[in-house]
């Protein structure tokens, strides 16, 4: 089975929804450098800005990998 990242998930939920990254990482506690810099895969995503980034998007981070599933 081929995994996506949950980078690239988190990243198709934002646009999907039609968010503003800057809006999503102020909510989060994050800079909107540092949300770009993990969504652009050039930074890692710790569990606890996964699950704060879960709960600004009102997304269960089981579905959010289970997304990733293809």
């Amino acid at each position: 089975m081929y995994e996506v990242d949950v980078r690239d998930t988190l990243k198709k939920v934002i646009a999907e929804r039609g968010y503003i990254q800057a809006v999503i990482a102020k909510k989060a506690n994050l800079t909107p450098a540092k949300l770009s810099a993990i969504l652009n895969k050039s930074r890692k995503l710790d569990a606890n800005e996964m699950f704060s980034l879960c709960a600004v998007l009102q997304i269960e981070p089981r579905e959010l990998l289970s997304r990733g599933s293809l």
